[in-house]
């Protein structure tokens, strides 16, 4: 992707201000998609990120101080 926005802005000329060269790049980005190849399982991503979200949470619940006197000692040492 680097080589593709670089082969892109390397006919520019002329840089007049910052949100030119956004453009560019830009405009180079949307070049280098077109190579890009999909990730095997990419539909279960969604599935995936919900599960290891359910596990966090459980393993914080797990972990979570009992009493108000270990949250304010967690607290203290954080």
């Amino acid at each position: 992707m680097i080589e593709t926005v670089r082969r892109t802005s390397r006919n520019v000329k002329r840089w007049q201000n910052g949100d030119m060269c956004l453009r560019w790049t830009a405009a180079g980005m949307l070049e280098a998609e077109q190579q890009f190849r999909k990730i095997i399982g990419y539909s279960d991503l969604a599935k995936l990120a919900l599960a290891v979200e359910q596990d966090l949470t459980a393993h914080r619940a797990a972990v979570a101080p009992t009493t108000r006197q270990e949250a304010d000692t967690l607290a203290t040492i954080s």
